[in-house]
This record gives structure tokens, sequence and C-alpha cells, in this order.
């Protein structure tokens, strides 16, 4: 590693210690997104794009918030890109819940894929740092979750579109649980 690089690893540490209680916070509100996403879906498919449509739209905005918190940090724009892509797709489901299983399911496919892919070239920016691997868990794990709903798979009550859903949410709030928590200890 060049004495450059050295600076910019140190810096980006910086960054992500000074504001590490904003990782926290992302990494609570997506887990209790996930939490939401799994448990909801079983009282209505029309309130199950709803509701979703909401948590995604909901966790994406403070994601939003959050990355210009960290405007410092290696990962900042990519970090934003998730965000918005969250609030996209969430605002894209909550506003057309009548477009049928299948259409919302390929949409939540989208964001998934956009979220899974964002969050791999994330944490591959990110991979000097403590942290990088959940990050690319998390982004595996959504396009896993991507190609479950994309595959076509029959739903039942257990197995829907917000489960899988949930599921990606709940790892992603685990992964910037791991980033704060890292960044706090380096502090």
């Amino acid at each position: 590693m060049t004495n450059g690089q050295a600076r910019s690893v140190l810096a980006q540490g910086a960054a992500a210690r000074s504001r590490w209680i904003w990782f926290l916070c992302l990494g609570f509100a997506l887990i209790a997104g996930g939490v939401l996403a799994i448990m909801l879906p079983v009282l209505s498919t029309l309130a199950a794009s709803l509701v979703l449509g909401l948590v995604l739209a909901g966790v994406g905005l403070f994601q939003i918030i959050q990355s210009f918190q960290v405007t410092g940090w290696a990962g900042f724009v990519w970090h934003l890109l998730v965000g918005v892509i969250q609030l996209v797709g969430g605002a894209l489901i909550y506003l057309n819940p009548l477009a049928g299983a299948i259409a919302i399911t390929a949409l939540i496919a989208i964001v998934l894929l956009a979220q899974g892919l964002s969050q791999i070239v994330l944490a591959l920016r990110l991979r000097p740092a403590s942290g990088w691997g959940w990050l690319l868990l998390s982004g595996v794990i959504a396009l896993l979750a991507s190609a479950a709903l994309l595959a076509k798979f029959r739903y039942t009550s257990i197995y829907t579109p917000g489960t899988i859903a949930g599921i990606s949410l709940l790892f992603a709030g685990c992964a910037y649980l791991a980033i704060a928590v890292t960044a706090r200890r380096i502090g």
C-alpha cells in the first residue's frame, strides 16, 4: 500500500468513525423494515404491496439522509445510490399496488437486483476497510432474493415477495450494524 493509499484509508476510517451512529441508525431502520416486510404480507396482497413500498421508500429516504452525514467516506456515492434505488423502487411499488402480483414481484426483483449490485460495488470499493465483507454478503443476498423472485416460485403465505425482500433488508441492516460497530471500535 502506498502512502497515498494509506492516507486515503485513514481518512475514510475517520469519516466513518466520526459518524458511526448514523450507520447504527441505518442498520436498525433496515432491520425494522425487514421485520415489517416479513410480518405484514400475510394480511393481504394489497396491504403487503403498500407496506413494502412504504418500507422500501422509508429506508431509502433514511439511507439518503444518512449518506450525506458521511460524505467523506469512500462509499458515499454508492451508498447514496442504494438509498435512491430503494426510495424510487419503494415509491413505484406503493403508487401502483394494483398492477398485479407478477408486476409487483418483478418490480421488487428489479429493486433488489439494483440494490444488490450497488452494495457489491460499494463493498469492493471499501475492501481495504474493516466490515466490507458484510456489505458484500448483503449484496449477494439481495441478488439471490432477486433471482428467487424472478424464478417465479410459487408463493405461500410464508414465502411471499415481501418475505424475500424483508430477508434482504434484514441482512442489509446487519451489514450496516457491523460497519457501525467496526467504526466505533476504531475510534
